[in-house]
């Protein structure tokens, strides 16, 4: 018995992005050359095409654009003498990335006042910050 449809024949596209418009793809960038791309990983060198941080590929095979972002940074640096706030910079973009990082003592025991109980502490050799763990903390 035959088979008839009501509605238009519709074109079946191959799964997978298709390559950018910009960019022709190789010769023979069709489903085959972007399945071998899932199934293998896509080919091609990274480049910076300008001055920001943000790597490029083309892949050879398929014609797919990737980008991603890699910054190359200097060791952090702390910004003044008696504080904790550290900063580095990327050697590339000049992007700039903070943290804080103390330079803790050992514990100590003791009590923070008569009200609070027993605790323990440690300070800080950079910069004198304390930081406080109370004995309620302790018990599970």
């Amino acid at each position: 018995m035959p088979t008839t449809f009501d509605e238009p024949a519709r074109a079946i596209k191959p799964p997978g992005p298709d390559p950018p418009v910009e960019a022709p793809p190789p010769s023979g960038a069709g489903w085959l050359a972007r399945t071998c791309c899932r199934v293998t990983g896509h080919t091609g060198d990274w480049t910076y095409p300008d001055e920001r941080c943000i790597r490029v590929r083309m892949c050879q095979r398929c014609g797919q654009v990737t980008s991603k972002q890699e910054h190359t940074w200097s060791a952090f640096g702390y910004l003044a003498a008696g504080r904790c706030e550290q900063e580095r910079r990327c050697d590339r973009c000049g992007e700039i990335e903070s943290r804080v990082l103390h330079s803790w003592g050992p514990f100590l025991y003791g009590t923070d006042n008569y009200l609070s109980g027993p605790c323990s502490f440690h300070v800080c050799g950079r910069c004198g910050a304390q930081e406080h763990i109370h004995s309620s903390a302790w018990v599970s």
